[in-house]
């Protein structure tokens, strides 16, 4: 034993001496105590030349030739709009780069260099995977069967046409029953006014994005007239507080996200409110875990402790919002000129209907507010009508007919309202402590600039129009206007003159119905609601309404907006939510099965749907069930543009590189439809058609009373005689696309795409794309300053920021003014958890969700975050295969055991395709539908059905549970 030793250590010490000798030789292998200098660091290090030649060699290989490089985007219903460069080798696109040439703004400010994320980084190796669509085909199994024969384009495109050819000219069926409608998944100012156009000149049905998706500001649209609004992000660096509420920047706001965490280091108090502990929350100063969808109870409380300690601005109030306008007690009705005064005709007594009063304090009286909607003053300046308005009190006044009538302030009626939700009420529902509560109203109402960004996800809850509201009427309460920051929901920069690509100057107008009710009832919405939820959970949610009375209102509603009929027979403006029910179906880059609720959405609307054509570039769920495939080309292989949303004062490029190699027989957009309209115009021009190719149609939707399918590629590409007379701009290429886009767009002025391609890939968009505030050169961008500054009307029935709408609906849900409600989530000890799906960090969306390089950086397959101490009470380990399921279905997922879960809810990060589920059995297969009656509601000042009033289509009202999985295993 003792010689075995001492041979261990003999070895061991001729081992040390060589080491010892290769450091006195060798020192730079090791970490020296001595300063030294190091002229060349590779000098230091072994086999260089060796690495670098590798590293030369594929460098040089991805960069190719300067000359055929290329600039694009990924803006796939990614918000980010981000300038990359493109590479490509022998006309194949190698890699791509982040631009970073963006100009800086201001020296003080940090700029938007780079933008881009690890999202789109890899778009190069997704356009050549193997679920890319190449050719055309046509389903020959059943629908979603997987079973397809390829076709030419020609024998495509008279099958989709022929098809949309005899749905429009069945005595039958006609242009309402076609559906030709663009996804989330184009979303640019080019490519997608192709499909738009094809949509528009027949007539077609399409649905409005955000709402279907629950990405509407439907809260915001009540308070401003307007959903989108807020600042550019850069505004973040100098604000003093900025409250993500329900957001997470960190994940889903990637390219913008340092302009949080530079203006913290700039002095910046950062709050984050999610039920979740997610990436934005961990370098928060403060995170307020929330309840799941009690986000309005906890911003009526936040009102509440602003009211009670006074941490409100009078003087703004009384002129930037309808706080000092008087409502009759009673009806709980604002008091009306029309009420107070006769007028002379029919015309004045409707404008009658939209002016109102306050109490003069300088006179004693009632006094007629300027700058209402029809009002003949549009200023808001009280001063110059003699007026200062009474927040506070109640008076009786006499109406025209004599009557005496009790009445108070829209502030009054807030007050009594905000008086059941103080912080100590609200606790349990909320999860919040009061003096959390007290806190977060200081932390908004004190500093001088507060910056409130509301995430998507506060929309996808039963009452996320409640959540939004009241959030707005914080800001309201407190004067967050332009450079005092308010609510940041999406900014979005005006852009004029684009409409040369969808339009057709009035000739031919959209058939535009509502995205929350059009898929609730595409899907058999009703169905799966009167399955689902109980006269508990609807009394709840809606102000003690039953189940039985809220699907008689509901039903009610629905049939006054089928075929659009009670809108067409009114007189001023929509009344209420259209919708059609299509039978042909031509689609665009839309998740439809994926994003809507489970399989009995899809059955449903295939049921309904005798064609269903879809083009995409890959083969999602939407593409699986086709009928006919047609592949779209992608991102880096067209051209485009991208503006919107404003996130910065940017229009990204698209230029593909030069000599690409096109993928399959992939078109863009515009050749695609073009080649559509010549085949239609071919078909319509056939003896056996001419006769009836001239489709009548509403006046609304056809001025002349008809589309006609024989010129239908002339004035497709405006080459019929009345557009060239007109001097219409030739369409047809997504490259003519953008050029005419730069050249009538006034705020594109004066670029062209030679010299966006110059200096990196994108434009600075000029002074003219201001909506509600300069666009100052030399400082972020922020809403409504036009109406803080210059006094100008906000585009509400009041002209302010409403606090109070008498809309029957409203009064009937105890929702006249700003108050709280519990979710209709159903409360259950069998199913006693939330399911939340927020943006994902390894996609946008579906897309990308396949990506071989971003599924490595994950699980590679649908993996949950459960609460680590709930899951291991029910003994569920890391990487165990878990059943969700409720009443409605269940669906398979991988545990993810975490920390950063709330005990009582599951977290997964959407995008999913089904068919990436075990089972094909997706994550919307547990999740519910509902319409929200006060988002239902129509038809009052300026809450009119269209682009800026709509509903939401909600993700977050299904109570779970879940289990670990006996047969199944990830």
């Amino acid at each position: 034993m003792t010689k075995v030793m001492n041979n261990q250590r003999r070895d061991f010490l001729k081992v040390s001496g060589m080491t010892a000798a290769l450091v006195a030789s060798q020192g730079s292998l090791f970490a020296k105590t001595n300063v030294i200098s190091v002229e060349n660091g590779k000098e230091n290090y072994p086999n260089t030349n060796y690495t670098e030649d590798m590293y030369r060699n594929e460098f040089g290989f991805t960069y190719g030739k300067k000359e055929e490089h290329g600039f694009a985007y990924h803006c796939v219903n990614c918000q980010g709009n981000c300038a990359w460069e493109v590479w490509s080798n022998n006309g194949v696109v190698t890699r791509e780069n982040q631009s970073a040439r963006y100009p800086v703004i201001n020296a003080k400010i940090p700029d938007f260099n780079p933008r881009g994320c690890n999202k789109g980084v890899q778009h190069s190796q997704v356009m050549y995977q193997k679920d890319r669509i190449l050719y055309p085909m046509v389903r020959v199994g059943e629908r979603g069967e997987g079973k397809w024969k390829r076709v030419s384009w020609d024998e495509a495109a008279e099958r989709v046409c022929q098809e949309i050819f005899d749905c429009m000219t069945d005595p039958e069926r006609g242009p309402d029953k076609l559906m030709v409608h663009a996804g989330t998944g184009l979303l640019t100012e080019g490519r997608r006014g192709a499909p738009l156009r094809f949509s528009t000149q027949l007539g077609a049905i399409r649905i409005y994005p955000s709402s279907y998706l629950g990405d509407m500001f439907s809260g915001a649209a009540i308070a401003y007239g307007e959903g989108n609004v807020g600042c550019t992000w850069d505004f973040m660096y100098n604000v003093d507080t900025a409250v993500m509420w329900g957001g997470n920047p960190s994940v889903s706001r990637i390219p913008d996200a340092h302009f949080v965490w530079e203006g913290k280091y700039n002095g910046a108090k950062i709050i984050v409110i999610t039920p979740e502990f997610n990436a934005t929350a961990k370098s928060a100063d403060l995170w307020i875990p929330i309840k799941a969808g009690s986000d309005n109870i906890l911003a009526m409380g936040v009102i509440n402790v602003i009211l009670n300690e006074k941490l409100y601005k009078p003087e703004f109030m009384k002129t930037f919002t309808d706080l000092p306008f008087l409502v009759d007690v009673k009806t709980q009705k604002m008091i009306r000129r029309s009420e107070m005064e006769h007028a002379a005709n029919d015309e004045d007594h409707y404008k009658f209907e939209e002016e109102f009063y306050c109490m003069n304090k300088a006179t004693g009286k009632v006094a007629l507010m300027p700058g209402t909607e029809g009002s003949k003053i549009k200023s808001l300046r009280l001063d110059e009508q003699g007026i200062e308005p009474e927040l506070e009190g109640t008076w009786t006044i006499t109406d025209m007919h004599g009557d005496k009538r009790t009445v108070t302030t829209v502030f009054e009626m807030l007050k009594k309202s905000a008086a059941k939700f103080a912080p100590e009420a609200i606790k349990d529902v909320t999860g919040v402590h009061p003096d959390t509560t007290r806190q977060l109203a200081r932390d908004i109402a004190l500093p001088k600039v507060v910056e409130i960004t509301t995430g998507f996800s506060l929309n996808k809850y039963f009452n996320g129009v409640m959540s939004i509201w009241n959030i707005s009427s914080i800001c309201g309460l407190t004067g967050r206007m332009g450079p005092y920051g308010g609510l940041n929901t999406e900014n979005e920069f005006t852009l004029s003159g684009l409409g040369v690509l969808a339009g057709f100057s009035g000739k031919y107008n959209a058939r535009f119905g509502s995205g929350f009710v059009g898929e609730f009832v595409f899907g058999d919405g009703m169905k799966t609601f009167d399955q689902y939820f109980g006269d508990e959970d609807v009394k709840r949610a809606q102000n003690g309404m039953s189940k039985k009375e809220y699907m008689a209102v509901l039903e009610e509603m629905l049939g006054q907006g089928k075929n659009n009929t009670k809108n067409l027979e009114a007189h001023h403006g929509n009344v209420n939510k259209p919708w059609w029910q299509p039978d042909c179906a031509l689609i665009v880059a839309d998740s439809k099965f994926r994003r809507n609720k489970g399989s009995e959405y899809r059955k449903a609307f295939l049921n309904k749907t005798k064609f269903y054509g879809y083009v995409d570039y890959r083969m999602s769920e939407a593409a699986q069930f086709a009928d006919v495939l047609l592949p779209a080309k992608s991102h880096y292989e067209v051209y485009d543009l991208r503006t919107s949303p404003g996130y910065h004062r940017f229009t990204n490029l698209a230029q593909p590189v030069a000599n690409i190699k096109n993928v399959g027989e992939a078109m863009d957009e515009w050749s695609m439809f073009t080649f559509l309209a010549k085949k239609m115009e071919e078909l319509a021009n056939r003896p056996e058609n001419i006769g009836k190719a001239k489709v009548k149609d509403h006046p609304k939707y056809a001025k002349p009373g008809f589309h006609d399918l024989t010129i239908f590629h002339k004035e497709y590409t405006n080459t019929d005689p009345e557009s060239e007379g007109a001097g219409e701009n030739y369409l047809g290429t997504d490259k003519m696309a953008v050029q005419a886009a730069l050249e009538k767009c006034e705020q594109y002025e004066p670029w062209t795409m030679e010299k966006m391609y110059k200096v990196g890939g994108f434009l600075l968009i000029n002074e003219k794309a201001a909506k509600s505030s300069p666009l100052y050169s030399d400082r972020p961008y922020s809403s409504m300053e036009f109406h803080l500054y210059k006094f100008e009307r906000l585009e509400t029935l009041s002209g302010r920021q409403t606090f109070y709408v008498d809309h029957d609906m409203y009064i009937k849900m105890g929702a006249a003014t700003n108050t709280g409600m519990e979710g209709i989530r159903p409360q259950s000890k069998d199913y006693p958890y939330v399911f939340m799906t927020p943006h994902a960090r390894w996609s946008i969306h579906s897309n990308y969700k396949t990506s071989r390089t971003l599924l490595r950086l994950q699980r590679g397959v649908p993996a949950i975050q459960v609460n680590r101490v709930v899951a291991e009470a029910k003994g569920i380990k890391d990487g165990d295969t878990i059943r969700i399921y409720n009443a409605l279905g269940e669906f398979y997922a991988m545990a993810k055991l975490s920390s950063s879960a709330p005990a009582d809810g599951l977290v997964l990060e959407h995008g999913w395709e089904p068919y990436m589920y075990l089972k094909n059995k997706g994550h919307n297969e547990v999740v519910p539908t509902s319409l929200n009656l006060l988002e239902m509601a129509d038809g009052w000042g300026h809450l009119k059905f269209g682009g800026l009033w709509d509903g939401n289509q909600y993700a977050y009202d299904g109570a779970v549970n879940y289990e670990k999985a006996k047969d199944v295993q990830y």
